[in-house]
């Protein structure tokens, strides 16, 4: 395996430029097939002994029809007739228009986005949506995605390529040391590593997985989740698991 020189932290720009690279089998985004990654992650982790602690679901799409700011700002009012019940904000500068929805529902919190942003050729707009809820329980999770799906129905054209993630919790101490259980937590996933990095307190590893059809292809082997592992203070080890990759910095 090759070590990569610097931790997976995924910004806004990086998913802008990947996301279209994913690939999906015929069938396989349709209904909850989406989103059963997720629910595989936070079960792999229970079974460990791993407390999930969030979980995050985030996907977004390119609007080709909004290319000025008349076209923006008619789009923000649609979004924000649909959506009432957001709590809406506005951020603009020289290069970017940036309008953010968020509602807070009993169970987790949803977040919209509208954004533009300038570039030589023509403006690109990106439509981005955000669920993230606490902690874990497969009746919560069932409620929580049914919203996923409507809403991301109502938002998007095309089916939209979904990124997931769960970040938890070992409390004990972890018998082998940080990569020897990111391995095995590969293992739980039937994954095989592709890359890695590995420092004193932290080790993250990609792999593929034939488990989900997701592929992010990179320059010697296709890839599909990524997990971190990092030793806090106090004992604890914080552990990251995203598909196809982390979104979030851990």
């Amino acid at each position: 395996m090759k070590k990569q020189a610097y931790p997976f932290i995924f910004l806004l720009a990086l998913l802008f430029m990947i996301v279209g690279t994913c690939r999906y089998s015929p069938g396989e985004a349709a209904g909850n097939e989406s989103l059963r990654p997720l629910r595989t992650i936070a079960r792999v982790l229970q079974n460990n002994g791993i407390e999930p602690k969030q979980w995050i679901v985030y996907t977004r799409e390119y609007s080709q029809q909004i290319q000025n700011d008349a076209a923006f700002f008619q789009k923000l009012d649609e979004l924000k007739r649909e959506n009432r019940a957001f709590r809406w904000s506005f951020e603009a500068n020289h290069h970017m228009k940036k309008a953010t929805g968020i509602y807070k529902r009993p169970l987790f919190q949803e977040k919209i986005q509208l954004i533009m942003t300038a570039t030589k050729d023509k403006p690109q707009t990106y439509i981005l949506y955000e669920a993230k809820g606490l902690n874990w329980s497969e009746k919560k999770w069932e409620e929580a995605a049914k919203v996923i799906e409507r809403k991301t129905h109502q938002l998007f054209v095309k089916q939209p390529t979904f990124f997931t993630c769960v970040n938890g919790e070992f409390s004990g101490n972890m018998k082998g040391g940080l990569f020897h259980n990111a391995l095995h937590l590969l293992r739980e996933f039937q994954a095989t590593p592709v890359e890695s990095l590995q420092e004193e307190s932290l080790v993250s590893l990609s792999a593929y997985t034939e488990q989900w059809d997701s592929v992010l292809p990179t320059n010697d082997h296709p890839m599909n989740i990524q997990l971190a592992l990092r030793e806090r203070l106090g004992g604890k080890t914080s552990i990251v698991v995203g598909t196809p990759i982390i979104t979030i910095e851990y």
